[in-house]
């Protein structure tokens, strides 16, 4: 994926709460899990997939 970056930040005690719920299922961590929901939520927006994106619009210009 390339190399990585850290970024601070701050969650309200409820938000937090929900993270602590998804330790185990998610990742082993808080950090992790939190990374596993940002990566799940930018895959399903298909903001990851940016080969089989570009290609598609290739592929529709030239169709």
């Amino acid at each position: 994926m390339g190399k990585s970056q850290r970024f601070p930040v701050a969650f309200p005690p409820l938000v937090r709460e929900i993270i602590k719920q998804q330790v185990g299922e998610l990742g082993t961590s808080e950090s992790e899990a939190v990374k596993n929901m940002v990566l799940i939520y930018l895959t399903e927006r298909g903001l990851l997939n940016t080969n089989r994106n570009r290609k598609k619009k290739q592929e529709g210009e030239n169709g």
